[in-house]
């Protein structure tokens, strides 16, 4: 039920604005979402593309002050020769930019390599410039060498001075004594080794001490001394010589290291410079690629965007189409319920117009048993005229309620279309030979006007054909008062078979142009319907049906006044001749021994008159009036079937069956007596634990049908046919065997036979077909051909289903009888033989 709800809501107006409705708000939603979010995206993209690039930034000032190191340094050393560490300041600040890069890259390790190399060049760099500064210190700073030519100088001055003193000396000699404490000052000299070695002789400082002095003056006279001022000229070129030559190597020296230091410089340099323009690369391609998300971000969401209001227009579109569809659908639902309402009248009306004929229908018949009854009663000894006249009502009473049933099977899809072989020519003789009889009757011409060979056979449902010609040319005479009825056939060969055109046309009364369109309704007749012609209006409806449902079509052509003319055509397929003719057999009655039967009904008429068949009959039985009496009688052993009204004053047919099933024996079969013959009512019936149902009104053959036991004894019938040649050759002369083939086909047929009973008491067409069928099959491998014969000739009856239900009770009486003769004659060889059963092992 909730799930029919949540449909109808789907399908209705309101339900598809509704959702109409909600799919708007979600496709704003779900754009309003996308955008917020595309917006946050592209306001980061953004963010990142206008903001500075620290990390370009960092990679441009460090790629300046490499370029600048070498300068600056340099320019430094001249500003500040004094000062060696603000050298490397610059190195310094290089260095944290590089630990600054470091830390940005920190998640690519890549860059983070390189950035670790740069850092390792530059404190190579400062190595070789450290090396460099150490090489120009020693040429640049020449204080020692300046000491060593100063103290040359002296010296010179002094040699000079002593050898202008030598010619003539004057000595003076002053002597002084001077007092030192015991320990002098012994600090250890911190100089250079070439401060030591050009520079002054460190002073030592001695504690003060007391002088002593003694003055002398003595003068010379030496004429040796300008040979020996010669002597200090010389050595003091060579000592000039030598600090000429260890300048000059020096100094080249110094070139050679600012060589090499450039050069190592340099390289160093462009390698720095590589590892920056790689670095520099790095950032440019990730702002390219900030770039490029952005764009991706501001496409992205304008594609999506896009997509949901086209899905919205198209879903949006489509629910409008229902909605103006539906609204249509409701106008035009609007105009069919107002014809279906003057239709629902018009069929009220039929339906009362309907009841109204049939009472006239039923009451008629009933009439004439009811007063062809009260004569008998004052008759001493009833008329067979009398008696024929209850017969022929109470014959027409059953045809009227039998086609009110055939409409409710027709309507309800409970029959079949069973096709078989038949011979059309055939088929039309017997047909227009029952007719003929009618239109006699009525003083009317009945012309058949068709040319079909009598050798053609078809496949097809000959039943449903006969029942369609019985009631168009039944109808056709019954309306037609002067004149002709004629009945005119059409062939048409096609590729799968032969096409026929029926036409059934007459010279009566003619349908009103107003009734045509409904005159295939149920219910209906014409209304100018002469009051003395009967019929339920039933009859065009279910050929109709039954053309359609056999894939043809019907249609009709009236004049008021001028008659009228039915046609309809039917497709059959060629078949050849069947190899056994349908030749019915003669049914004779035979005289059986029944076992005892138990009557339970309150209607006094059913009681008293099947008593009197079951007297005439010369079977033990006993009536019963309600169910409370059943079930306080004991229980007769003798007793194998019982029949029970369905419908009780004091307890239910069904409630009694079921509490009857609880005390007697399996092996008894108990049938019901009802009027409820609709198929759903038949099949609830029978599931309630019934073993058949024998349906009002019933004949008497049908009630000794269904309460003869599964084996008869027959009397004065004739032995069946029975050759064992092939059974025997089968064998190959093993007569253990084949007395266990004997007695598996006498089980066989006792369980058959129990079957065809319950068949035949349902009324189930289609399993005795599948019986009937399986009993041929066995008694044709048993060697009785002529019974076998019987049975294939009563199956194809039973499929064409052309049978009343009273001459199918009658050929199974028959067959039955004859199959239990035949079961007696394969017992008694089979017990007559002395060979001991074989078994399997």
């Amino acid at each position: 039920m909730t799930g029919d709800k949540h449909n109808y809501f789907a399908q209705s107006i309101k339900g598809k604005i509704i959702i109409a409705s909600v799919l708007g708000c979600l496709t704003l939603l779900l754009a309003w979402g996308i955008t917020k979010v595309a917006f946050k995206r592209m306001l980061t993209a953004v963010e990142k593309i206008s903001a500075p690039n620290d990390k370009l930034r960092l990679v441009n000032e460090l790629t300046h002050r490499v370029v600048q190191l070498d300068q600056a340094q340099k320019t430094e050393i001249l500003n500040n020769p004094a000062n060696y560490y603000s050298l490397f300041s610059e190195t310094k600040k290089q260095l944290l930019i590089i630990d600054t890069l470091q830390t940005l890259y920190a998640d690519d390790d890549k860059q983070v390599k390189r950035i670790n190399s740069l850092k390792k060049l530059l404190i190579d760099h400062d190595k070789l410039f450290i090396s460099y500064l150490k090489v120009r210190e020693g040429l640049v700073n020449n204080k020692a060498f300046s000491g060593q030519v100063k103290l040359l100088n002296e010296l010179v001055d002094k040699s000079a001075t002593q050898n202008d003193s030598n010619v003539v000396t004057t000595e003076k000699k002053v002597r002084t004594t001077t007092v030192t404490p015991l320990h002098w000052d012994t600090t250890k000299d911190n100089r250079g080794f070439f401060s030591k070695l050009f520079g002054k002789k460190k002073k030592q400082t001695i504690k003060p001490s007391f002088n002593i002095v003694h003055v002398e003056l003595d003068t010379k006279h030496d004429s040796a001394a300008m040979a020996k001022q010669d002597s200090i000229l010389k050595g003091m070129g060579r000592t000039m010589r030598r600090l000429e030559k260890g300048q000059l190597q020096r100094s080249a020296l110094f070139v050679n290291k600012e060589s090499i230091l450039n050069k190592v410089d340099n390289k160093l340099i462009k390698r720095i410079l590589v590892i920056l323009k790689q670095v520099e690369a790095e950032a440019v391609k990730q702002t390219a690629l900030n770039n490029s998300t952005a764009k991706n971000v501001v496409n992205t969401s304008v594609t999506r965007i896009s997509y949901i209001i086209l899905a919205f227009l198209f879903i949006t579109i489509g629910l409008l189409y229902f909605i103006l569809r539906d609204i249509g659908r409701i106008n035009q639902y609007r105009i069919d319920i107002e014809a279906a309402r003057d239709e629902a009248e018009y069929h009220g009306q039929a339906k009362q117009r309907f009841l109204s004929n049939m009472s006239h229908e039923i009451r008629t018949p009933l009439q004439s048993i009811i007063g062809y009854a009260e004569l008998m009663r004052q008759q001493e000894q009833a008329s067979k005229s009398d008696i024929d006249a209850i017969y022929r009502s109470s014959e027409h009473l059953m045809h009227i309620v039998n086609e009110v049933l055939d409409y409710n099977r027709i309507i309800s899809g409970k029959f079949n279309i069973n096709n078989t072989v038949f011979n059309m020519t055939e088929l039309l003789t017997d047909v227009l030979s029952a007719m003929r009889l009618q239109a006699v009757k009525k003083d009317i011409l009945l012309v058949a006007d068709y040319d079909i060979p009598d050798t053609q056979y078809l496949l097809g449902d000959a039943f449903r054909l006969k029942q369609i010609l019985y009631n168009l040319l039944g109808n056709a005479v019954k309306f037609t008062d002067t004149g002709e009825v004629k009945l005119s056939i059409v062939t048409i060969v096609t590729s799968n078979g032969i096409r026929y055109v029926f036409t059934v046309s007459d010279t009566g009364i003619g349908i009103p142009a107003k009734d045509v369109s409904r005159i295939f309704n149920e219910f209906e007749q014409v209304s100018g319907n002469p009051k003395h012609i009967k019929g339920t209006g039933l009859g065009l409806t279910i050929s109709k049906a039954l053309v359609e449902a056999q894939g043809g079509s019907m249609s009709v052509k009236s004049k008021l006044g001028q008659g009228s003319s039915f046609t309809f055509n039917l497709s059959y397929e060629n078949a050849e001749k069947p190899a056994i003719e349908n030749v019915e057999f003669p049914i004779k009655p035979q005289r059986t021994n029944y076992g005892k039967v138990w009557l339970v009904d309150d209607d006094t008429f059913i009681t008293d008159l099947c008593s009197a068949v079951f007297s005439l009959h010369h079977i033990k039985h006993r009536c019963f009036a309600l169910a409370g009496e059943v079930l306080n009688t004991t229980f007769d052993p003798e007793v194998k079937c019982i029949l029970l009204d369905i419908r009780m004053p004091d307890m239910s047919g069904i409630e009694l069956c079921r509490l009857l099933t609880q005390r007697i024996p399996t092996d008894v079969l108990i049938y019901a007596i009802t009027a409820q013959v609709l198929p759903g009512e038949r099949e609830s019936i029978l599931n309630k634990g019934f073993n058949g149902i024998l349906m009002k009104p019933f004949r008497e053959r049908e009630l000794l049908a269904l309460v003869s036991p599964v084996i008869n004894e027959v009397d004065h019938q004739p032995e069946v046919k029975l050759d064992l040649t092939m059974i025997k050759k089968m064998t190959l002369g093993d007569k253990r065997q084949l007395n266990k083939i004997l007695k598996r086909f006498t089980e066989d047929c006792i369980d058959d036979i129990a079957e065809l009973r319950l068949g035949m008491g349902n009324y189930d067409n289609e399993k005795l077909v599948l019986l009937v069928h399986r009993i041929a099959g066995r008694t044709a491998q048993i060697g009785a051909a002529d019974l076998a014969a019987d049975f294939r000739r009563a199956e194809m009856d039973f499929v064409k289903n052309d049978l009343s239900d009273a001459a199918k009770i009658d050929t199974i009486i028959l067959l039955t009888n004859r199959l239990q003769m035949l079961v007696r004659q394969v017992t008694s060889i089979y017990l007559d033989d002395d060979t001991p059963e074989y078994v399997d092992n």
